[in-house]
Formats: C-alpha cells, sequence, structure tokens
C-alpha cells in the first residue's frame, strides 16, 4: 500500500468532534492486516499527538512500518461531514503535513518472490509531491506485480476537476485493477453512465473495473463479463472507510485465492472468481458501515 494517512474528526453526540485515524490507503491496509493479510503501509506519519495515536493504530493492526516515515510535520486533518443517511464528505487541511513530502522517500523495488500487489491511490496519489514519486514508482513497478489503484475523489483537497479526472485517467491506465465508488465517477463525470465510463477505462488498461454504488451493491467490468453483488440490508452508523474496506476484500480474496499474480490475472475473467471476490468484498464493506468511523 502507498499512501496516506489521515485524522478524521467525525461528529459525536452533543455536537463534539471525535478524532479517528483514516485515509484511503492506511485504512486499506489496516482493514487487510487485521483480516491476517500481510501487508506493508508505504507512506509518513506526523509528529504530534495524532501521528502516535496512527502508529499505534498500525501496530496493534498489524501492518509491516519498515517503509512507514515518523516525520517532525503535523497529522493530515479531514473534517467530516455526515447526512442522516449516514454518508459522509469531508473538508481537508493538507498544507505543510507528514502525508505528502514526499521528495526524497526512496521507494522499494518490489519483488514477485514476496509481493503480491501494490496498491495506491486516494490523496497522495494526487498531491504533489507525493503523486509524482507514487506514479514514477507505479510505472516501474507494474511490470513485475500486479497494480490496485482506488482514485477515492476529493476534489476540495485534489483540486480542478479537469486536471483531477486527466490524472486519474491516466493512473488507470497503468492499473490492473480499478475500484471506483459511484460517487466518485459523478465527480469526474457529471450525467455520464457508469457502463460507459467504466468500459472506456477498461480499453486504457486495467482487466477489472470495480464500481461500488453504496446501498445498491456492486458491479464489475470485465471485457468477458459484467458482474452484478447486491448489498446486504444493514443498519447503517456511518460509511467513513466503507470504500476502503470493499477495497481491502476484494484485493485481499483474489490474493489469498492465488489470482493476483501477473501470470494468472486472465482469472478475473471466469465471473465465478469475480462474484465470490464480489460477494466477500462486500461482506467486509458492510461491518465497515455498522460501526463510526474507519474500521
Amino acid at each position: 500500500m502507498a499512501g496516506e494517512n489521515v485524522i478524521d474528526l467525525v461528529p459525536a453526540p452533543g455536537g463534539q468532534l471525535r478524532p479517528a485515524c483514516g485515509g484511503g490507503p492506511a485504512n486499506t491496509a489496516v482493514s487487510l492486516a487485521r483480516r491476517g493479510v500481510p501487508t506493508a503501509l508505504i507512506g509518513s506519519v506526523g509528529g504530534d499527538h495524532f501521528g502516535r495515536h496512527i502508529w499505534r493504530r498500525h501496530v496493534s493492526a498489524g501492518v509491516h512500518r519498515d517503509h512507514l516515515e515518523r516525520t517532525d510535520r503535523p497529522s493530515t486533518l479531514a473534517l467530516a461531514v455526515v447526512d442522516e443517511d449516514g454518508n459522509a464528505d469531508f473538508d481537508f487541511w493538507t498544507t505543510g503535513t507528514a502525508d505528502f513530502d514526499w521528495e526524497a522517500k526512496e521507494l522499494p523495488r518490489p519483488e514477485p518472490s514476496r509481493v503480491d500487489l501494490i496498491h495506491f491511490g486516494s490523496l497522495a496519489a494526487y498531491i504533489e509531491p507525493s503523486a509524482r514519486v507514487i506514479e514514477h514508482w507505479v510505472n516501474r513497478s507494474r511490470r513485475v506485480v500486479p497494480v490496485s489503484f482506488d482514485p477515492n475523489i476529493r476534489l476540495s483537497a485534489m483540486g480542478d476537476v479537469d486536471r483531477v479526472r486527466e490524472r486519474t485517467e491516466r493512473l488507470v491506465g497503468l492499473s490492473n485493477l480499478v475500484r471506483v465508488s459511484e460517487s466518485d465517477l459523478a465527480r469526474l463525470y457529471p450525467d455520464t453512465d457508469v457502463d460507459k465510463i467504466a468500459n472506456e477505462w477498461l480499453g486504457a488498461g486495467p482487466e477489472l473495473v470495480v464500481v461500488t454504488l453504496g446501498d445498491a451493491g456492486s458491479v464489475a467490468f470485465h471485457r468477458k463479463h459484467v458482474t452484478e453483488m447486491a448489498a446486504p440490508v444493514i443498519d447503517v452508523v456511518d460509511t467513513i472507510g466503507a470504500g476502503d474496506a470493499f477495497t481491502s476484500g476484494l484485493i485481499g480474496w483474489l490474493t489469498s485465492a492465488g489470482w493476483m499474480r501477473l501470470d494468472r490475472l486472465a482469472a478475473w475473467g471466469n465471473r465465478t472468481v469475480v462474484t465470490a471476490a464480489l460477494r466477500y468484498a462486500t461482506q467486509v464493506a458492510a461491518h465497515a458501515c455498522t460501526v463510526p468511523g474507519a474500521p
């Protein structure tokens, strides 16, 4: 995993705000590690109280931290605004924080005998200089291991929609697997059908594009099939981290089942394989919606 750690300020009873560890790649790494999938996070952790809390989270979950740097910079903050249906939007404070100053960071060379895949996305893939460093690393690494990408579009922090759309399409072209939410696509391509976007992305290079649809479930697009999965009926507390949990379930299942290898990606054209991966990812995401904040 490569990307940022974020402290989400989540609404609590009495008008208070409760700080909770978040960040798309960090959430995905923690979710995988807690389920026993060996996972390392490449990134930085702030030197403030929040940073120490973030570090303890990764220790507790069992995330490997060899490439997680501790710095003197402050942690990135996000104010979560949760509506009556539990859906969250965010305002971010990213200037001068620990998560994006990757100019001098040395990223490891993945060895197929030790690394199943690289997963990246979210703010660190869009905010400079981390964005440039991560893109170059992914471009080199994709020749030897599969690459998974979760855009996790947050225009309030990423900037102009045209530039974000152009960058997203370039990063999609570097990836074997893309997980994206319906709301992400709506931000990038207003009034455009999900099917049209997903098929255009498939034409750019990925083997599989999976779109999550909130309480309507998810749909996976492959050149050989389109596979849908319904979401279970649950009591939603909030949806913070649900997409990251889904991503962890998806890549975790494919990895554990032995299908996350460059020489085995043809298996993703088998509807039975993809159905099983979607079913598991849906269960992981549903559980995440029953607890406040990221899981």
